[in-house]
C-alpha cells in the first residue's frame, strides 16, 4: 500500500511502561497493530520495552534521568512535558490512543488539531464500578466506599465525550458504558492478551482424585473478590493449598487473618516468578466483582489452567464449560460445587486445561492487535 494511504496512530500512555501489568499492554497492542495499512508508535514517560524512534516513543529515554525527574517533579509538570512531547508528535498521526492516565486537557489539545480521539476503557464505567463496590462495602461492614470520587466520574465522562471511538476489553465494559449513556457507535468490543513467552504447555499428569491446588492472582482487595474465595476454599475443605499471589488491603486484614494460619492458604506478597505457581495450580479462580479483562486470566489460561471466574473475571475470554466456569462471586454454592466436582474429575480438569492452552492462542498479542486494527479500520470506513 502506498505510505500514503497508510493510516496513522499515536497511543498515549501516561506512565512508566514495564513488562508486566496494564503498561505491558498498552505497549504490546501498540506495536501489534503495525500492519501495512496501520502504523502505530506509541508515547510514554518510560519504557522498560525498550526505545524507538518510530515505535517506542518514551519522554526519557535514559532511566537515571527519569527517576530523578519522577522525584523532582510534580504530576502536573509530568504531564505538561507529555503534552510537549504529544504535540511535537501528532502532526505525522491521524488519531490518538489515549490509556488510562492522560488527562483530560490533552483529549482537548489532540481535539484542536483535528484528530481522531481514542480512549481505552480498562475498566468498568466508574459509576457502575462504585456501585457495585458501595454495595460490597455496605455488605461487609467497612464503612463507605470512597475509592472513586464524583469529580473522577466527571472526567472520565468529559473523556467519553470528547473520544470518537472507546475500545472495550470485556462485554462488562461495554454494557457499562451503554448503562451510563455512551453512544453505542463509539463502542469497539475488543480484549487484552499475553505474550507466547507467557504460554505454557501443560505437562502435568495430575490424576489425584482427592485434592486441588488453586491459585489466586491479585491485589487482596475487596474488588478482586478475595474475602469472598477464602471462604468458598475452605467450605470445600479440599486437601490442597490456595495460593495467593498478592497484597492484602489493610482494610480487610481482620477478614483474612482467620485464613493466615490455616495451612490449606498460602499467602505470598509479591513475586517476580510469576510461572512457577501458574505451573503447579491445578485451577485459577478470580471471583472480582469488577473488573476490565484481567490480565492475569489470560496468564492462566497460557499456562492451560482451567479457570473458575466470575463475570467481571474472565467473561469474553473464558468460555462456560470449555476452559472453565463462570459462576457469580455470590453463588457460594456454585463455586464450593464446582471446587469438589473438578477435584473428583482429573480426566475433566485435563480435558478443561487442554482447551485453556488452544484457546490462549486466540489472544496473543500479534492476534489480539491485528484485530484492533481491522475493526478500528472497519468501523471509520463506516463513517466516511
Amino acid at each position: 500500500m502506498d505510505e500514503k494511504l497508510t493510516f496513522r496512530l499515536l497511543a498515549c500512555d501516561a506512565r512508566h511502561i514495564t513488562p508486566y501489568g496494564i503498561g505491558y499492554a498498552s505497549d504490546s497492542i501498540a506495536i501489534a497493530m503495525n500492519n501495512p495499512k496501520t502504523k502505530c508508535s506509541i508515547l510514554s514517560y518510560f519504557n522498560d520495552m525498550g526505545y524507538d524512534n518510530t515505535l517506542r516513543i518514551p519522554l526519557f529515554t535514559n532511566h537515571l534521568v527519569y527517576t530523578f525527574s519522577r522525584k523532582l517533579l510534580s504530576e502536573n509538570r509530568l504531564h505538561n512535558l507529555l503534552t510537549c512531547k504529544l504535540m511535537a508528535n501528532l502532526k505525522n498521526n491521524e488519531a490518538v490512543h489515549f490509556w488510562t492516565g492522560c488527562p483530560h486537557k490533552l483529549y482537548v489539545k489532540a481535539k484542536k488539531k483535528n484528530k481522531l480521539i481514542l480512549h481505552e476503557a480498562i475498566n468498568t464505567h466508574q459509576t457502575s464500578a462504585r456501585q457495585i463496590l458501595e454495595s460490597e462495602y455496605q455488605s461487609l461492614g467497612l464503612g463507605a466506599f470512597e475509592g472513586i470520587s464524583e469529580s473522577a466520574i466527571v472526567v472520565e465522562n468529559q473523556k467519553l465525550s470528547i473520544s470518537d471511538y472507546i475500545f472495550c476489553p470485556s462485554p462488562n465494559v461495554t454494557r457499562s458504558m451503554l448503562e451510563n449513556g455512551v453512544d453505542p457507535q463509539k463502542l469497539i468490543q475488543t480484549s487484552y492478551g499475553l505474550g507466547e513467552h507467557q504460554r505454557h504447555y501443560p505437562e502435568k499428569n495430575n490424576l489425584q482424585t482427592d485434592g486441588l491446588n488453586g491459585l489466586f492472582v491479585g491485589s487482596g482487595i475487596v474488588r478482586k473478590g478475595i474475602h469472598l474465595l477464602l471462604q468458598y476454599w475452605r467450605d470445600a475443605d479440599l486437601s490442597g493449598n490456595l495460593v495467593i499471589i498478592g497484597s492484602i488491603d489493610p482494610a480487610i486484614e481482620h477478614i483474612v487473618k482467620p485464613y493466615r494460619d490455616d495451612p490449606r492458604f498460602e499467602f505470598i506478597n509479591f513475586t517476580t516468578d510469576i510461572d512457577q505457581y501458574f505451573k503447579k495450580a491445578d485451577v485459577f479462580m478470580l471471583p472480582s466483582l469488577e473488573e476490565g479483562s484481567p490480565l492475569v486470566t489470560y496468564l492462566a489460561i497460557g499456562a492451560g489452567l482451567p479457570c473458575i471466574v466470575s463475570p467481571m473475571g474472565g467473561d469474553g475470554v473464558i468460555r462456560h464449560g470449555i476452559e472453565g466456569y463462570i459462576i457469580e462471586p455470590h453463588d457460594k454454592e456454585g463455586w464450593v460445587s464446582t471446587l469438589l466436582s473438578l477435584a473428583q474429575q482429573p480426566s475433566k480438569r485435563r480435558e478443561l486445561s487442554m482447551a485453556a492452552y488452544e484457546r490462549s492462542e486466540y489472544f496473543l498479542w500479534h492476534n489480539v492487535g491485528m484485530r484492533r486494527a481491522d475493526a478500528l479500520m472497519t468501523r471509520i470506513g463506516e463513517k466516511q
